[in-house]
């Protein structure tokens, strides 16, 4: 009676506590970017250590300091820019958008869907849109104070993972123990590898998208290609993300240059697909396209609009999860080769 009557105990403790972290689900999301940004900054001092025989615990200092004063350097350098530039993707979207209604209105096919259109009742659309800018103000600030607590999070596990790897191991079954060693092994070589590719692609991005939307004579080209390889970081949808804006202002200067505008993106991310991300990123770390979109959406509907952001390496760590547990645990398969 006593061995059931802890039983039941034990059940219930799980219990409450699943149902405690369903209720956090923003502090679980902001756990694994804090995680995810932890083994960006281990990886940078392994590779500063391993390249410069400094000790491992000062190379982490030296890519901590030089990350927030190259973040603080640049907000300082370019800071005024991107506000200015922003601001005027702000002006300029919305004068694009009506540029496109009223080609829209010129066209006699146009013409009946406004007409339409208007015989609908567009009170609720309004509130709709209304209530989305809200939502989407109130995300972004809850974002933003997201992003400072896991950058100090993320310091505090870049600085002793082991320590952290250890106390998570003492709440597995020891006989579990070492199917939850190689499990951690496999996320987190998923994850660096994932998160360096993900950089170069960011880069790239920006890089070409800034460059050409400069090359056009669009104008806010540098504050556009900062958005579209921060974007770029939502696999797929990131891309439509980024080039709406853009296409938006550029209409604001003739439909040519909203034309060439749509051009140009294709062939950024027509290099970023064939090119880049090909010979940064390995087959066990890229998402086919289905998995990538599905993933975006599910992790929104489940966790909220910021898990967006992180809906890749989500997506990464419950496939390396599958594969270890189920596949190779499980069903007895082994490893594939890399």
């Amino acid at each position: 009676m006593g061995a059931f009557a802890g039983r039941v105990v034990v059940f219930l403790v799980v219990v409450a506590i699943a149902a405690a972290l369903w209720r956090m689900t923003d502090i679980l999301v902001l756990l694994f970017g804090s995680i995810l940004l932890a083994i960006g900054l281990s990886a940078s001092a392994r590779f500063i250590s391993r390249h410069t025989g400094v000790p491992e615990t000062l190379a982490l200092v030296g890519v901590i300091v030089i990350g927030l004063t190259s973040f603080a350097a640049a907000m300082w350098l370019f800071g005024s820019v991107v506000r200015v530039q922003m601001a005027q993707v702000v002006l300029a979207a919305p004068a694009g958008l009506r540029v496109f209604w009223d080609r829209v209105a010129a066209d006699p096919y146009g013409r009946q869907i406004i007409d339409q259109a208007r015989l609908m009742n567009l009170s609720d659309a309004t509130s709709w849109a209304t209530s989305m800018a809200a939502g989407a103000a109130t995300t972004a600030t809850k974002s933003l104070g997201y992003f400072v607590i896991a950058i100090f999070v993320a310091i505090y596990l870049a600085a002793q993972p082991e320590r952290y790897r250890h106390m998570s191991l003492r709440l597995v079954p020891p006989v579990y123990r070492k199917t939850a060693r190689r499990l951690f092994d496999v996320i987190g070589d998923t994850l660096q590898r994932w998160l360096a590719g993900q950089v170069v692609v960011m880069a790239t991005i920006g890089v070409l998208s800034g460059l050409g939307l400069w090359f056009l004579g669009i104008e806010a080209a540098f504050a556009l290609g900062l958005m579209g390889g921060l974007l770029s970081f939502i696999p797929y949808l990131g891309a439509i993300l980024t080039a709406v804006p853009a296409t938006l202002v550029a209409l604001t200067q003739g439909p040519n240059q909203a034309g060439l505008v749509i051009l140009m993106y294709l062939a950024v991310h027509f290099v970023e697909g064939n090119f880049v991300t090909p010979l940064v990123q390995a087959e066990v770390t890229s998402l086919p396209p289905v998995l990538a979109i599905l993933s975006t959406v599910g992790f929104a509907v489940l966790f909220g609009p910021i898990a967006v952001l992180l809906a890749a390496p989500l997506m990464l760590l419950f496939m390396a999860t599958v594969e270890v547990i189920y596949v190779q645990a499980g069903l007895g398969e082994a490893e594939e080769s890399p």
